[in-house]
């Protein structure tokens, strides 16, 4: 419920509210601002508004519960600030909490009231289909995810003989090309060395010949020189490091034999070059490297397998879809089936309703509409007709009713309807009515507080006189609007001046015969309780 409800110069209105948790009524003259006020609350969860200037703040004290739940928003350098238990927090945030605890009878909701989409949700209500919908939604958009995917999957395989011709090809090119690991490495090697095998060859004949195999070799000279220093037996140093540079003299020898040798291959040089080029064809189709073409080919031996085995995969598929849709239907049928009897039972209550409100001889029904297919809400779609005179059919409500039958229509599906835990808010729902019917307005009104909270703008003493806490807005000499609280004697001359245009003894009689009546009924009410 909201309990307190706390303005600072918003539009022309500075005040105060302390809502009972039951039934409260806002008056005041025109041109006060009885709508605006209302409209505060939609300003305290986020609503833009003209009307606010810098300085303005609205405050509101909700409690939810056992919890008490404070929400602010107020205008400072232009820009709005939102707190929530006094903390600053973003107006998602707000809008979240406070939008669950209100709702509006207003333009708005009578427009929503009209759509068939809003009117088939009272079915259900009414039908008590919230477990089994939430259900077939949860089927629902299984249902759906597992159809778009065999659609696909049909797309997928109608171009499949094309593809598996292509995948097997790009495979067999891969296969066939036996590309060894490491082997573009090795043959770009072996082609530096064939290419200059030549070179190489006249490199190992001319170090061989100076080395070793001319006349005046280096070995040979070597060999003279360290004969020359054994016939004198003199200088052993000099003769070992001789001896040394003569056996690593000839080490080298053997080395540049065998590592300077020409390659011996079978491939000849425009033969590793074609291999070279075959290879890098390869790459530059299926690469950029040679992992690159393992990967593709990894992936490409997957896809064939998988449109090889399509015609499984979309049997399979077919299975899947078609069980989904036999489960769906079966839960769709079942909330069908309670719906034509909540639609009954509705038709029941509304119809009783109306005779209460003054609308004697309207008729009520409610037009199922059967769909081919399973939709997100199920089965059918739904409109309310109505008819107010006996002698007109039943239309679609948006078609038949008038502003003041809808805004009893609307009443009376509150009545039925009203959720736990909310605060209605109703911004002249007895306009345009009068006579006896306000009364029976003002009772409906005052049933619905018994559940739930109800704050509403009124001009009529029935309505003023059934309310539990009255305020009133008035306008002071400089244009400001404060707030008061009507209670005894300020609540007699209100309701007397609203009865009569002044408060006069006749007035206050009236005033005081209309409050009175209201508490015997009242009386009744808490008699009827404790029984």
């Amino acid at each position: 419920m909201l309990e307190e409800l706390r303005l600072f110069n918003f539009g022309s209105i500075t005040g105060e509210l302390l809502f009972s948790p039951g039934f409260n009524v806002i008056i005041g003259e025109t041109g006060t601002g009885k709508s605006l006020l209302l409209s505060s609350i939609n300003f305290l969860k986020g609503d833009r508004s003209s009307i606010s200037g810098e300085g303005t703040f609205v405050e509101a004290l909700f409690r939810v519960g056992d919890e008490e739940v404070s929400v602010r928003r107020e205008i400072k350098s232009s820009r709005s600030r939102f707190f929530l238990n006094g903390m600053r927090v973003p107006q998602k945030r707000v809008e979240e909490v406070v939008s669950p605890l209100i709702l509006f009878q207003s333009q708005r909701l009578s427009a929503e009231f009209l759509k068939p989409s809003y009117q088939l949700s009272l079915i259900d209500e009414v039908s008590g289909n919230r477990e089994i919908l939430a259900r077939y939604r949860e089927l629902y958009q299984r249902y759906v995810s597992s159809l778009r995917e065999l659609e696909a999957l049909r797309d997928e395989l109608s171009a499949r003989e094309r593809e598996i011709d292509v995948l097997k090809f790009q495979i067999s090119e891969i296969e066939e090309a036996n590309i060894g690991e490491g082997e573009e490495e090795e043959l770009l090697e072996l082609k530096k060395l064939v290419s200059r095998a030549q070179e190489l060859e006249e490199l190992r004949r001319k170090s061989l010949y100076l080395l070793y195999e001319g006349e005046s070799s280096a070995l040979s000279l070597i060999s003279e020189v360290l004969r020359e220093f054994e016939k004198v037996s003199l200088f052993p140093e000099i003769r070992e490091k001789l001896e040394e540079l003569y056996y690593s003299l000839e080490g080298l020898v053997s080395e540049i034999d065998s590592k300077i040798e020409p390659p011996q291959t079978e491939m000849s040089l425009s033969e590793i070059e074609e291999r070279l080029y075959q290879i890098e064809r390869i790459k530059r189709k299926y690469g950029p490297t040679l992992s690159d073409v393992s990967s593709f080919l990894s992936r490409a031996k997957e896809r064939l397998e998988f449109l090889e085995r399509g015609d499984e995969k979309l049997e399979e598929k077919e299975r899947e879809v078609e069980g989904l849709k036999k489960e769906l239907l079966e839960v769709a049928r079942e909330i069908s089936r309670r719906r034509r009897e909540g639609a009954e039972k509705l038709k029941e209550l509304l119809e009783e309703e109306f005779k209460d409100l003054g609308l004697l001889e309207a008729r009520f029904e409610v037009e199922f509409i059967s769909l081919e297919e399973p939709s997100p809400s199920g089965l059918e779609r739904v409109r309310f007709l109505f008819s107010g005179n006996p002698k007109l059919p039943l239309s679609p409500l948006s078609q038949s009713i008038s502003g003041g039958e809808l805004s009893r229509f609307l009443l009376s599906v509150l009545k039925i309807l009203s959720p736990e835990n909310i605060v209605m808010v109703f911004d002249e729902v007895d306009s345009g009515i009068s006579g006896k019917i306000l009364r029976k307005v003002a009772e409906k009104l005052r049933e619905i507080s018994r559940r739930v909270q109800v704050i509403a703008v009124s001009h009529w003493p029935q309505v003023v006189a059934a309310a539990d806490r009255v305020f009133k807005l008035e306008k002071g000499a400089q244009g400001e609007v404060k707030v008061r609280l009507l209670q005894g004697e300020d609540l007699l001359r209100e309701l007397s001046i609203m009865i009569s245009g002044q408060v006069s003894a006749g007035g206050l009689k009236a005033a005081k015969d209309l409050l009175m009546s209201w508490e015997e009924r009242w009386h009744t009410e808490r008699e009827n309780t404790k029984l």
